[in-house]
Parts: C-alpha cells; structure tokens; sequence
C-alpha cells in the first residue's frame, strides 16, 4: 500500500535527492549543485519559504517518490486569487510506470481542494501526460534569438543603473505592480526574489525614475566557443517594463552590445513582439514554405487546471464577460475528479454572472476539463475550439455569443517558474 505523507522530513531528504538526480540526470553535473547543495537547498526552502512545501510517497516505509507543492497567488481578471503549484515529480527508476506520478498528482489535488483553492498550474515534464491528466496548455513561450542592431536605438539609457540586493524591494514593487495590472502573473515569493540576487552570473539593470524603479532586466552570458572568448550570447532571463519610454531605455541598451554580444536569446510570451524588433531572423536561414523566414522557436509549458468548477465560476462573479447577455448549461467532463464530472447552470446579464439553480437555458455547452481550462484563461476561444471540434455547442446559433461570453482580450502571462 502506498502512503502519501506530509512533508519530508530531514531524515527522507537524502533519499529524495537520489530520486530526484535519477528523475532529472541534467541536475547533476558541471556547475549544478551536488547531493548535499540540493538537499540543503530542499530543507531551506521548507524551512524557510511558508509557501513551498514537500511530500514523499513511500511503500512499505520506503520513500518510491515525491514532489514540491507551492501557494501562489494569481491575478486573475484584476482579482488575486490563490493557485496551487506542483513542481519536482519524481519517481524512483524502479518504479517507473508503477502509477507513482499519479498517486502524486492525485494527492496534489487533494492538498489544495483541502484550502479551499479551486485553480492549479504545473510545468510538464510530458505535456500529453498531464493532458490526459486534465491539464489545459497556457500561454505558448516565443524565443528570439537576434542581433543587437534587432533592437531599436532610443534617444536615451541615461535611466538605466545596475541593482544590488540591498535594492530588492525596489524590484519587488515593480513587480507587484506589473503583476497587478496582467492577467495570469503570479506574485513573486520572498525565496524566488531573493534568488534574483543570490545567483553570481546574474546582471540586474532598471530603469530608476526618482526612489523607484519603472522596469528591470535579469540577463547573463552565454559564451559561444571554448577557443574564442570574444564570442558571447546575451540571454535575458526576466524583463520587466512599465512604459513604452522604460521599454525603449532598456533596448538601446541591448542595441548598444553590438560590439561584445553576436545574438540576444530573448524568451517572450508576447505573440506580436517581432513588430518590435528590426531583423527577427534567428540566424538559422532556414524557410519555410512559400518564403517565411524562421525567427522565434515556440513552445508549449505551463499548464493550467480547474480542480473545483464551480468554485472556479464564483471566483469569477466579480468579471465582467463583455457585456454578454446569455443563459447556458455547462457540462464538464472531467475522467480524474468525479466531482467535476457536473452540470452548472450559468446565468449572465450584461456580462455579469451568477449559478443558477434554473432548469431553462438557451443553449448547452459540453468540453472537457482540458480545454475548459484553458479556454477561461483566454488562451483559446470557443469558435477555435468548435472547429477542432473539442467543444460541443447544442445549438450552433449560440458559437458566436459562447465565443464571446469567453473571449479575452489580454492572454494571460506568466514568467514564475517552479
């Protein structure tokens, strides 16, 4: 019998830093922390961070697995709300294929429907895994890989100054702000700003306007060849900016690099960003058919997942849904919690909605949780998904309204990584 324990104790941390170098080999290696930096950095973290927490799965008092679980908060629609984080699945090499990542999974759910939390989110070793798991995709990762010159000159970086640690809570204002104002940022925890500044390859430069900062970019450098160390790549980790203006100091700063970096590796969630920069091409001359010249290599990561529907829709009754007007039965199909396997019935008047305990309704909508998590996030849209045919819409005169009713302007953006 398996048996899912909360948190680790440091006794079992040992044995869970040889799962998880077994699960993740990369960790190990070159410049990556040892056995012991891991399992000290494993027990700080929950020693210290009151929102990371860890849990093994053992068998016969043998620990099989583990995980790292994370409260976090997300601006969701302007309304913060609080969203469950599993990261570090990792199962014993011997028990692969045994369901272990499952029980885990299983359990993470529990956890958080325990806090009354309703939203979850992961980063997927195997996107098809946690698919079949009821995980949504969110929003797709862009990364640019181009010249400096790509980057407009402005008139001026004279803003621009390097932070130190004693700065961090400069930085973390201006996080929170941004936060505040985009739909599906999480808020920084104190160990995840704290890392910022912890880590030597780290340059931190902001935009400074009187006692408080507009803007900030984490970058490093990459060298390019063991023979020549003139030759380095630029790569911004995390780039924040609150105006045009601040976002323009910061690009004739990287357009300013043209003598010392070859390209700039530039990871975006932002899907018009190319009408920013000058020369896209990523320097693989590669074309795809007829003539389109290869530039940002796209990705699929974080995943999204409704673990309470209903829960979910009341979090919601603060939202306006562009004004529509519309009464619809929504039917979940959700093969991993029975509780969301439900029939909801949602009433809006001028976008405003409430549950409604009626029996009439204009139309129905059936999708499973998959999408439907994704699809309230705004990363897909309801006309998108009838025409793959992953929704089905009892009367097709309703596509447009439905497709309206969901629709998001803004879609949602998330550089937390855990």
């Amino acid at each position: 019998m398996k048996v899912v324990e909360k948190l680790l104790k440091e006794e079992d941390f040992i044995r869970f830093v040889d799962i998880v170098v077994g699960a993740y080999p990369g960790r190990m290696g070159g410049l990556q922390p040892t056995k012991e930096q891991l399992k000290a950095l494993f027990m700080h973290n929950q020693n210290n961070d009151a929102s990371i927490h860890y849990y093994g799965l053992w068998e016969e008092n043998k620990l099989v697995g583990g995980m790292r679980l994370h409260d976090f908060e997300m601006n969701l629609f302007s309304k913060m709300i609080p969203i469950g984080g599993v990261g570090l699945v990792a199962v014993d090499l011997l028990r692969k294929k045994e369901k272990v990542a499952k029980e885990l999974i299983d359990y993470f759910f529990k956890v958080f429907l325990e806090k009354n939390v309703h939203f979850v989110a992961l980063y997927p070793f195997r996107p098809d895994f946690y698919k079949k798991m009821g995980f949504g995709y969110g929003p797709k990762m862009h990364q640019y890989s181009v010249e400096p010159s790509s980057f407009p000159k402005g008139a001026t970086k004279k803003h621009l100054t390097f932070l130190t640690a004693q700065d961090q809570h400069k930085l973390a204002d201006c996080y929170r702000r941004v936060a505040s104002r985009k739909h599906g940022m999480f808020l920084k925890t104190e160990s995840e700003l704290a890392s910022i500044f912890k880590n030597p390859q780290n340059y931190i430069i902001a935009a400074e306007k009187g006692d408080s900062i507009q803007g900030y970019m984490v970058f490093s450098f990459n060298k390019q060849s063991e023979t020549n160390f003139l030759l380095n790549n630029l790569v911004i980790k995390e780039w924040i900016y609150e105006t045009p203006e601040v976002l323009l100091e910061f690009s004739t700063f990287l357009n300013s690099q043209v003598d010392q970096v070859n390209r700039i590796e530039w990871n975006t969630q932002e899907e018009n960003i190319h009408f920013f920069l000058g020369d896209v091409r990523n320097g693989t001359n590669h074309l795809i058919p007829s003539v389109y010249h290869a530039s940002a290599v796209s990705g699929v990561g974080l995943m999204y997942r409704i673990i309470n529907v209903q829960g979910f829709f009341e979090e919601l009754t603060t939202h306006n849904f562009n004004g529509q007007t519309l009464t619809f039965k929504l039917t979940v199909k959700d093969s991993l919690l029975v509780e969301n396997n439900q029939q909801i019935v949602i009433k809006a008047i001028d976008g405003n909605i409430k549950i409604s305990n009626s029996t009439t309704y204009d139309v129905e909508m059936a999708i499973d949780i998959t999408e439907l998590s994704s699809l309230v996030m705004g990363v897909v849209t309801v006309q998108e998904l009838f025409m793959l045919s992953k929704v089905k819409i009892s009367d097709e005169q309703y596509v447009q309204s439905l497709h309206l009713f969901f629709l998001v302007l803004n879609k949602p953006t998330c550089i937390t990584a855990f």
